[in-house]
Protein backbone atom coordinates (compact mmCIF):
# COMPACT_ATOMS: atom_id res chain seq x y z
CA UNK A 1 0.00 0.00 0.00
CA UNK A 2 2.61 2.33 0.93
CA UNK A 3 4.55 1.98 -2.29
CA UNK A 4 1.24 2.20 -4.44
CA UNK A 5 1.06 5.54 -2.64
CA UNK A 6 4.43 6.46 -3.36
CA UNK A 7 4.51 5.75 -7.00
CA UNK A 8 1.31 7.58 -7.65
CA UNK A 9 2.59 10.79 -5.25
CA UNK A 10 6.41 10.53 -5.84
CA UNK A 11 6.48 14.07 -7.50
CA UNK A 12 3.70 15.80 -4.87
CA UNK A 13 4.96 17.84 -2.62
CA UNK A 14 3.16 18.63 0.77
CA UNK A 15 0.67 15.86 0.58
CA UNK A 16 -1.14 14.51 3.71
CA UNK A 17 -1.65 11.41 4.47
CA UNK A 18 -3.93 9.70 7.29
CA UNK A 19 -3.50 6.71 7.75
CA UNK A 20 -6.30 5.30 10.52
CA UNK A 21 -5.41 2.65 12.58
CA UNK A 22 -1.90 2.24 14.20
CA UNK A 23 -1.73 -1.47 14.22
CA UNK A 24 1.56 -3.03 13.10
CA UNK A 25 0.14 -2.43 9.45
CA UNK A 26 -0.64 1.21 9.59
CA UNK A 27 2.46 1.89 12.19
CA UNK A 28 4.69 0.15 8.94
CA UNK A 29 2.50 2.05 6.47
CA UNK A 30 3.49 5.42 7.77
CA UNK A 31 7.23 4.65 8.21
CA UNK A 32 7.84 4.03 4.62
CA UNK A 33 5.80 7.23 3.56
CA UNK A 34 7.53 8.99 5.61
CA UNK A 35 10.62 7.67 4.65
CA UNK A 36 10.03 6.86 0.91
CA UNK A 37 8.73 10.93 0.58
CA UNK A 38 9.55 13.04 3.81
CA UNK A 39 7.54 15.84 2.10
CA UNK A 40 4.98 13.99 2.99
CA UNK A 41 2.94 14.87 5.68
CA UNK A 42 1.85 11.67 7.50
CA UNK A 43 -0.86 11.99 10.12
CA UNK A 44 -2.36 8.52 11.92
CA UNK A 45 -5.11 8.26 13.73
CA UNK A 46 -5.82 5.54 16.92
CA UNK A 47 -9.40 5.36 18.59
CA UNK A 48 -7.77 3.79 21.83
CA UNK A 49 -6.43 6.32 24.82
CA UNK A 50 -3.34 4.39 24.64
CA UNK A 51 -1.07 2.27 22.29
CA UNK A 52 -1.14 -1.41 24.21
CA UNK A 53 0.32 -4.62 22.84
CA UNK A 54 -3.10 -6.60 22.72
CA UNK A 55 -2.35 -9.07 20.00
CA UNK A 56 0.64 -10.19 22.70
CA UNK A 57 3.20 -12.34 21.39
CA UNK A 58 2.98 -11.52 17.96
CA UNK A 59 4.88 -13.36 16.01
CA UNK A 60 6.73 -12.21 12.20
CA UNK A 61 6.98 -15.19 10.08
CA UNK A 62 9.47 -14.50 7.51
CA UNK A 63 7.67 -12.68 4.83
CA UNK A 64 7.09 -10.14 8.09
CA UNK A 65 10.60 -10.17 8.69
CA UNK A 66 12.14 -8.91 5.40
CA UNK A 67 9.50 -5.95 6.09
CA UNK A 68 11.65 -4.90 9.00
CA UNK A 69 14.67 -5.59 7.24
CA UNK A 70 13.36 -3.59 4.55
CA UNK A 71 13.02 -1.14 7.32
CA UNK A 72 16.82 -1.29 8.45
CA UNK A 73 15.30 -2.75 11.78
CA UNK A 74 15.69 -6.31 12.67
CA UNK A 75 18.88 -5.62 14.97
CA UNK A 76 16.76 -3.19 16.81
CA UNK A 77 14.42 -6.41 16.99
CA UNK A 78 16.67 -8.54 18.29
CA UNK A 79 18.22 -5.92 20.86
CA UNK A 80 14.53 -5.35 22.68
CA UNK A 81 13.97 -8.76 22.68
CA UNK A 82 12.97 -10.69 19.66
CA UNK A 83 13.03 -14.34 19.90
CA UNK A 84 14.03 -16.29 16.74
CA UNK A 85 12.19 -19.45 16.78
CA UNK A 86 14.33 -22.65 16.23
CA UNK A 87 11.57 -25.24 16.08
CA UNK A 88 8.27 -25.51 15.36
CA UNK A 89 7.23 -28.85 17.29
CA UNK A 90 3.85 -30.86 16.99
CA UNK A 91 2.89 -32.22 19.97
CA UNK A 92 -0.08 -35.02 20.90
CA UNK A 93 -2.91 -33.22 22.91
CA UNK A 94 -2.85 -36.17 25.79
CA UNK A 95 0.92 -36.77 26.58
CA UNK A 96 3.01 -34.16 24.85
CA UNK A 97 4.66 -36.61 22.92
CA UNK A 98 6.07 -35.30 20.16
CA UNK A 99 4.39 -36.29 16.34
CA UNK A 100 6.49 -33.97 14.05
CA UNK A 101 9.12 -31.30 14.64
CA UNK A 102 10.31 -28.86 11.98
CA UNK A 103 13.38 -26.65 11.93
CA UNK A 104 12.94 -23.28 11.19
CA UNK A 105 16.10 -20.85 12.73
CA UNK A 106 18.69 -20.81 9.89
CA UNK A 107 16.87 -23.74 7.62
CA UNK A 108 14.18 -21.08 7.27
CA UNK A 109 16.63 -18.56 6.58
CA UNK A 110 17.86 -20.82 3.64
CA UNK A 111 14.42 -21.20 2.32
CA UNK A 112 12.78 -17.81 2.49
CA UNK A 113 15.51 -15.58 2.88
CA UNK A 114 14.84 -14.45 6.79
CA UNK A 115 14.27 -15.60 9.93
CA UNK A 116 11.04 -16.65 11.92
CA UNK A 117 10.99 -14.23 14.99
CA UNK A 118 8.56 -13.94 17.68
CA UNK A 119 8.48 -10.09 19.50
CA UNK A 120 6.47 -7.68 21.89
CA UNK A 121 6.95 -4.40 22.21
CA UNK A 122 6.57 -1.28 20.42
CA UNK A 123 8.91 -0.73 17.82
CA UNK A 124 7.49 0.33 14.78
CA UNK A 125 5.69 2.82 17.03
CA UNK A 126 8.88 4.73 17.77
CA UNK A 127 10.13 4.72 14.58
CA UNK A 128 7.49 6.03 12.89
CA UNK A 129 7.32 8.73 15.84
CA UNK A 130 11.19 9.40 14.49
CA UNK A 131 10.69 9.52 11.19
CA UNK A 132 8.30 12.07 11.62
CA UNK A 133 4.84 10.82 11.62
CA UNK A 134 1.87 12.65 13.95
CA UNK A 135 0.04 9.94 15.89
CA UNK A 136 -3.49 10.86 17.41
CA UNK A 137 -4.75 9.03 20.04
CA UNK A 138 -8.31 8.95 21.30
CA UNK A 139 -8.93 9.56 17.60
CA UNK A 140 -12.09 7.42 16.58
CA UNK A 141 -13.22 8.16 12.99
CA UNK A 142 -16.77 7.83 12.08
CA UNK A 143 -16.69 9.09 8.46
CA UNK A 144 -14.76 10.73 5.48
CA UNK A 145 -16.30 13.20 2.76
CA UNK A 146 -14.81 13.04 -0.15
CA UNK A 147 -14.29 15.80 -2.82
CA UNK A 148 -12.30 14.49 -5.51
CA UNK A 149 -10.56 16.84 -7.70
CA UNK A 150 -8.26 15.81 -10.54
CA UNK A 151 -6.15 13.26 -9.79
CA UNK A 152 -5.47 14.28 -6.30
CA UNK A 153 -7.68 13.44 -3.53
CA UNK A 154 -9.73 16.04 -0.95
CA UNK A 155 -11.22 14.19 1.57
CA UNK A 156 -12.05 14.83 5.31
CA UNK A 157 -11.92 12.50 8.07
CA UNK A 158 -14.66 13.03 11.05
CA UNK A 159 -14.13 12.19 14.35
CA UNK A 160 -15.97 11.41 16.92
CA UNK A 161 -15.35 14.82 19.21
CA UNK A 162 -16.04 16.55 16.16
CA UNK A 163 -12.70 17.58 14.94
CA UNK A 164 -12.70 16.78 10.80
CA UNK A 165 -8.85 16.77 9.45
CA UNK A 166 -8.18 17.52 5.69
CA UNK A 167 -6.51 14.32 4.05
CA UNK A 168 -5.40 13.81 0.58
CA UNK A 169 -5.00 10.27 1.27
CA UNK A 170 -6.90 8.31 3.39
CA UNK A 171 -5.80 4.86 4.26
CA UNK A 172 -7.92 2.37 6.06
CA UNK A 173 -5.84 0.26 8.46
CA UNK A 174 -7.88 -0.43 11.20
CA UNK A 175 -8.23 -3.43 12.00
CA UNK A 176 -10.70 -6.69 12.29
CA UNK A 177 -14.19 -4.03 13.17
CA UNK A 178 -12.82 -1.72 10.11
CA UNK A 179 -14.91 1.55 9.85
CA UNK A 180 -13.11 2.63 6.83
CA UNK A 181 -14.06 -0.72 5.00
CA UNK A 182 -17.48 -0.03 5.84
CA UNK A 183 -17.65 3.80 4.51
CA UNK A 184 -15.48 1.47 1.13
CA UNK A 185 -18.05 -1.15 0.58
CA UNK A 186 -21.17 1.21 1.37
CA UNK A 187 -22.79 -0.99 3.77
CA UNK A 188 -21.47 -2.58 7.46
CA UNK A 189 -19.51 -5.45 6.93
CA UNK A 190 -18.37 -6.82 10.37
CA UNK A 191 -15.79 -9.78 10.48
CA UNK A 192 -16.84 -13.65 9.42
CA UNK A 193 -16.95 -15.81 12.64
CA UNK A 194 -14.10 -18.39 12.91
CA UNK A 195 -16.17 -20.20 14.96
CA UNK A 196 -13.29 -20.54 17.47
CA UNK A 197 -12.31 -18.33 21.32
CA UNK A 198 -9.32 -18.10 22.50
CA UNK A 199 -7.72 -18.37 26.26
CA UNK A 200 -4.71 -15.68 26.18
CA UNK A 201 -1.86 -15.42 28.70
CA UNK A 202 1.29 -13.93 29.32
CA UNK A 203 3.93 -15.44 32.08
CA UNK A 204 7.34 -14.55 33.37
CA UNK A 205 10.25 -16.82 33.34
CA UNK A 206 10.64 -16.32 37.42
CA UNK A 207 7.05 -17.36 37.46
CA UNK A 208 7.20 -20.59 35.30
CA UNK A 209 10.64 -21.85 37.34
CA UNK A 210 8.10 -21.72 40.39
CA UNK A 211 6.37 -25.24 39.34
CA UNK A 212 9.76 -26.77 39.76
CA UNK A 213 9.24 -29.25 37.01
CA UNK A 214 11.74 -30.81 34.76
CA UNK A 215 9.10 -30.57 31.41
CA UNK A 216 8.42 -27.13 32.14
CA UNK A 217 11.69 -26.13 32.51
CA UNK A 218 12.35 -27.80 28.86
CA UNK A 219 9.78 -25.95 27.39
CA UNK A 220 10.90 -22.95 28.66
CA UNK A 221 14.35 -23.09 27.75
CA UNK A 222 13.76 -24.16 24.23
CA UNK A 223 13.29 -21.30 21.92
CA UNK A 224 10.63 -23.38 19.94
CA UNK A 225 6.82 -22.81 18.61
CA UNK A 226 5.16 -25.59 20.79
CA UNK A 227 1.84 -26.70 19.82
CA UNK A 228 -0.47 -29.19 21.16
CA UNK A 229 -2.57 -30.59 18.80
CA UNK A 230 -6.03 -31.93 19.81
CA UNK A 231 -9.85 -33.15 18.31
CA UNK A 232 -11.31 -29.43 17.70
CA UNK A 233 -8.75 -27.59 19.75
CA UNK A 234 -4.94 -26.87 20.14
CA UNK A 235 -2.84 -24.94 22.32
CA UNK A 236 0.44 -22.58 21.26
CA UNK A 237 3.47 -21.91 23.73
CA UNK A 238 6.33 -19.80 22.36
CA UNK A 239 8.82 -17.30 24.18
CA UNK A 240 9.10 -13.26 23.77
CA UNK A 241 11.21 -10.67 25.04
CA UNK A 242 14.63 -12.40 25.30
CA UNK A 243 12.89 -15.42 27.04
CA UNK A 244 12.05 -13.54 29.72
CA UNK A 245 8.14 -14.12 29.33
CA UNK A 246 6.44 -16.65 27.40
CA UNK A 247 2.81 -16.48 25.88
CA UNK A 248 0.11 -18.72 25.67
CA UNK A 249 -3.13 -19.24 23.61
CA UNK A 250 -5.71 -22.16 24.07
CA UNK A 251 -8.25 -22.40 21.18
CA UNK A 252 -11.32 -24.28 21.61
CA UNK A 253 -15.08 -24.01 19.89
CA UNK A 254 -16.81 -20.64 20.44
CA UNK A 255 -19.56 -20.61 22.81
CA UNK A 256 -19.98 -16.78 22.95
CA UNK A 257 -22.93 -14.46 21.48
CA UNK A 258 -21.99 -12.95 18.18
CA UNK A 259 -19.73 -9.82 18.01
CA UNK A 260 -18.08 -10.77 21.10
CA UNK A 261 -14.53 -9.19 20.77
CA UNK A 262 -13.02 -9.81 24.32
CA UNK A 263 -14.35 -10.82 27.68
CA UNK A 264 -12.56 -11.21 31.27
CA UNK A 265 -12.26 -15.95 30.87
CA UNK A 266 -12.58 -18.32 33.56
CA UNK A 267 -10.03 -20.55 35.18
CA UNK A 268 -12.46 -23.14 35.85
CA UNK A 269 -14.28 -23.03 32.26
CA UNK A 270 -10.70 -23.43 30.77
CA UNK A 271 -9.45 -26.08 33.07
CA UNK A 272 -12.54 -28.15 32.01
CA UNK A 273 -12.71 -27.42 28.06
CA UNK A 274 -9.09 -28.66 28.58
CA UNK A 275 -9.52 -31.69 30.86
CA UNK A 276 -7.51 -34.53 30.06
CA UNK A 277 -4.66 -32.95 28.49
CA UNK A 278 -1.05 -33.02 29.04
CA UNK A 279 -0.43 -31.28 32.34
CA UNK A 280 2.37 -29.64 31.76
Amino acid sequence: MAHDILRAYQDKEGLHVVIVGAGLGGLACALECRRGNPSLEVTVLERSPEILPIGAGIQLPPNATRVMRHFGLLEKLKEVGAVTMQRHTLRRYSDGEVIVEKPLGERVREIYGAEWLAEYQNLLLEEAQNAGARILKNAEVIGVDTNFDGDCGNCTVLLKDGRNIRADVVIGADGLWSRLREFIVGKQSPPSETGDLAYRGTFSREQLALFQEERIIELVEASNIQVWMGPGKHVVFYPVRNKTEYNLVLLCPDNLPNGTRTMQGSLDEMADNFKGWDPA
